[in-house]
């Protein structure tokens, strides 16, 4: 593999990890919102976190349109 190869193909990764970032971010912080407002209503944190990674998942399959 030659240097302008090795080049490209960084590119290519920081690229699609700026897009999956994109996508992700949201989604994360809309899941601590979640979450944060589920233990002001006095779920414990466990549960809370629970349901949160439950969120989490279900966004990220939506948005890559993975099977429900």
């Amino acid at each position: 593999m030659t240097d302008d190869m090795t080049t490209a193909l960084v590119a290519q990764v920081a690229g699609a990890c700026m897009q999956a970032t994109e996508v992700i971010a949201p989604i994360l912080e809309s899941a601590e919102g979640v979450k944060a407002d589920m233990v002001g209503r006095g779920w414990s944190e466990i549960n809370a976190e629970r349901v949160a990674t439950s969120y989490v998942q279900a966004m990220l399959k939506t948005a890559i349109g993975g099977p429900a």
